[in-house]
């Protein structure tokens, strides 16, 4: 065999083998992890108090994927030592020496807390958290989870106060369940959570409430509420919905309270009265017959006041004015007016603009349609 030969055979074997290892370098197997240990962290007292602590530091072994990897970790926390239960911190780590903001585990402990049972006034109180790390790499890759550590901590009510809505959406079968129709509801003035509405509900329908106009996950349902049947509207579950047999006119009336971490709603269903007061109807400031509406059959007719029992001026400072009553608040605080044959509610406003009339006229009012005229 000639040297040329040779040289070229040996040129051949060089280069497949350091194809081979090319190969294996830019293609590595992933094996997946057979142990990833969290170390428990040395404590003085054996209590986390995380009432004055700024992090807890966590350690652990970076798993073994058969590489060098950037391997990501979350802290999964539980009340129970086989996380039957568990809330995953938001925050990842990259590091297999992690410092865990105390704030964050403590909000994440109090609901966990919250979930079994615990009230706000049960806090400051002692409770044991049991800890495991998930590992995974880029792409929810080689996930993995670590053993678990147990450790005592000391907290305070960690959780923010529940917002209550501060609007709230009315739908169903008789807006087609289309939310470009739903009514909102008003608010009683200054009550936080409280909202009414006068409406027209079909016989054997159902509805809904949401505080926003669509299909979040947040609506109401049956399931969802209490409801105080005042009317005998005999109210039922409908496949989830709030259902109602007897149709008719109804004054719904939603309570919204914070309890804990969640929002407990109310709904009454009342009769469907509504009222004229002040100087157009002889200076009465209180709810009787003489001075309530007339209630139409239809959901497209008008509510009909009684006559007006004086000449009011446009510019009297009182002027016509008209309300529904919601026990426990003053009648100011849901009443309403005609303004250009529009129908206008006060809500969280303040004074209404005032409109006049004469003697023997009436208030004539359309809540589907929102509008009205005085003749």
């Amino acid at each position: 065999m000639n040297k040329h030969s040779i040289f070229a055979i040996l040129f051949a074997g060089m280069a497949a083998f350091c194809s081979c290892e090319s190969d294996r370098d830019s293609n590595p197997v992933l094996q997946q992890p057979t142990e990833f240990l969290l170390n428990t962290p040395e404590l003085s007292d054996n209590v986390f108090d995380l009432k004055q602590s700024s992090f807890i530091e966590l350690t652990c072994t970076q798993p073994n994927y058969g590489f060098t990897a950037a391997v990501s970790y979350s802290v999964e926390l539980s009340l129970q030592s086989d996380f039957k239960s568990s809330t995953v911190l938001p925050t990842q780590y990259t590091s297999a020496k992690m410092n865990i903001d105390a704030s964050e585990f403590a909000v994440a402990t109090t609901s966990l807390l919250v979930e079994a049972g615990k009230t706000d006034v049960d806090f400051p109180l002692e409770a044991t958290i049991y800890i495991r790390l998930i590992a995974q790499l880029e792409g929810n890759i080689g996930k993995t989870t670590s053993n678990s550590i147990e450790i005592n901590a000391n907290l305070d009510y960690s959780l923010p106060p529940v917002e209550l809505p501060k609007k709230m959406y009315f739908i169903g079968d008789f807006c087609e369940w289309n939310w470009d129709k739903a009514f909102e509801m008003i608010p009683v003035n200054g009550a936080d959570g409280v909202f009414w509405r006068l409406i027209y509900l079909p016989g054997n329908s159902g509805f809904k409430f949401n505080s926003a106009t669509s299909w979040n996950g947040n609506d109401i349902g049956f399931d969802k509420i209490t409801v105080n049947d005042n009317q005998k509207a005999e109210i039922k579950n409908a496949d989830g919905n709030i259902g109602i047999t007897k149709g008719g006119w109804y004054l719904c009336v939603i309570k919204t309270e914070a309890v804990g971490t969640e929002i407990k709603y109310t709904l009454d269903i009342n009769e469907p009265a509504v009222y004229l007061f002040g100087p157009a109807i002889g200076n009465l400031w209180e709810a009787k017959d003489t001075n309530k509406f007339t209630v139409p059959e239809k959901a497209d007719d008008f509510f009909v006041s009684p006559a007006f029992t004086a000449d009011i001026p446009t510019t009297t400072d009182t002027g016509v004015r008209a309300c529904v009553v919601i026990g426990g608040y003053d009648w100011w605080k849901s009443e309403f007016i005609i303004i250009n044959e529009k129908l206008e509610y006060r809500g969280n406003g303040g004074d209404q603009d005032r409109i006049g009339c004469k003697a023997g006229q009436k208030l004539y009012i359309n809540f589907t349609a929102g509008t009205g005229k005085i003749e």
